[in-house]
């Protein structure tokens, strides 16, 4: 460091390997955000195609999941400045390319809560029942069965996969955190207000 405090890029970068290293090598990484996206792409077309009737097109439920592909790396490339933006403004920096590569793979959490969603809808029964535990209650009950319509509305997404995806998007960010606690985060500091 300079007596500016200005870093060198090299010493920048090895600061930043330490604090949060890459999801995957460089290389790898664009291929890896092009398969997360073209498996969110084939999950939402599964779900279009099942929702709309068999005389629409199926070119266009192949563009709205190709949009909706779009959003999901958008919307993380969104979460992912928002972080960045967060604990740079408590002094902190963050790799943004990193934090990017890690919140689209730990988007794949999400993948797998709609596809066992799926499967739980096609197997009504103890597999469902079961399920449940990973997707939410409020992801497969559609009826009124269970606790009330509110609670559902409220935490019914809310299943071991989700809280898994909370827990992985503050680890990823914990060793920045001065205060030593997740509360210091702003991921920590969503699921104590959804907690409550």
């Amino acid at each position: 460091m300079s007596s500016a405090g200005v870093v060198p890029a090299a010493g920048a970068s090895a600061a930043r390997d330490r604090q949060m290293p890459r999801a995957f090598r460089a290389l790898w990484s664009p291929i890896w955000i092009a398969f997360v996206a073209y498996q969110w792409w084939v999950e939402i077309e599964q779900w279009l195609l099942a929702a709309v009737p068999d005389d629409v097109p199926t070119v266009h439920a192949q563009v709205a999941a190709t949009l909706g592909a779009a959003g999901h790396i958008a919307g993380s490339a969104i979460e992912a400045l928002f972080y960045f933006g967060w604990w740079r403004a408590r002094g902190i920096r963050l790799s943004l390319v990193r934090l990017f590569e890690w919140l689209v793979s730990i988007s794949v959490l999400d993948l797998m809560a709609s596809g066992l969603t799926r499967v739980a809808e096609a197997h009504p029964g103890w597999l469902a029942s079961t399920l449940e535990v990973f997707v939410g209650l409020g992801a497969v009950r559609g009826d009124a069965a269970g606790p009330g319509s509110g609670f559902r509305a409220s935490f019914g997404g809310v299943g071991l996969l989700c809280v898994a995806r909370l827990v992985a998007t503050a680890a990823i960010q914990r060793p920045r955190s001065r205060r030593g606690s997740w509360a210091g985060s702003p991921t920590g500091g969503w699921s104590i207000s959804r907690a409550g």
